[in-house]
């Protein structure tokens, strides 16, 4: 699917940082692929400090496309900090930081943590609650409530109220069944976390 068909159909939130330069770019020249136009300028921009003459440097990009790019990466900062606030969760500590409050917990519990394109924190939901034996879920559980608020990503976490973080063979077929269910409707399971008394460990 191209960038600008997965924008109208699934939204903004949907692109790859990649994706979004293409957009914005719009097309190639002659004797220069897209895709590697697209990835080149997100290099740079990666960098930091980025200039004008930084951006003209890149065969394939003009005067005007590098005036663009540089004018909307300025409107998106002068508008991003008015919403700074957003919590980031980019790495399995961040995420079990953000589920800790399971250690100890009598029940399982099955917690969902939905991220936009930006690992900006969108929810964090309880989806299921169980014996100390297990709880029952489903993919479609988990991506519907995804879907409400426009997730690309989703990190998984429960607690074993055995005090034993070692993942079960159960967490495992499950954590498989998800990661390819969320492929087909162009979502990623970034981490499946298990947390206990005695630490986490993750799956994914």
């Amino acid at each position: 699917m191209f960038p600008r068909e997965k924008f109208k159909k699934m939204g903004i939130d949907s692109l790859s940082d990649t994706e979004l330069i293409s957009v914005l770019v719009g097309s190639g020249i002659k004797g220069v692929k897209f895709s590697s136009l697209s990835r080149k300028i997100l290099n740079v921009l990666k960098k930091g400090n980025l200039s004008y003459e930084d951006l003209r440097l890149i065969k394939g990009l003009g005067d005007v496309k590098s005036l663009q790019i540089l004018c909307a990466i300025e409107l998106g900062k002068r508008l991003y900090s008015f919403d700074n606030n957003k919590l980031i969760v980019s790495n399995t500590e961040n995420a079990f930081n953000e589920v800790k409050y399971l250690v100890g917990k009598k029940q399982e519990y099955l917690v969902c943590l939905f991220l936009n394109a930006r690992y900006e924190l969108l929810k964090k939901k309880t989806i299921a609650i169980g014996t100390v034996d297990g709880l029952n879920i489903s993919p479609r559980d988990i991506i519907v409530s995804a879907l409400d608020v426009n997730a690309i990503y989703v990190i998984l976490a429960h607690n074993h109220p055995s005090g034993v973080s070692e993942p079960s063979n159960e967490d495992l077929v499950v954590t498989e069944k998800l990661r390819d269910a969320m492929d087909l409707v162009g979502m990623k399971l970034l981490d499946h976390i298990v947390v206990a008394s005695d630490g986490w460990k993750s799956i994914v």
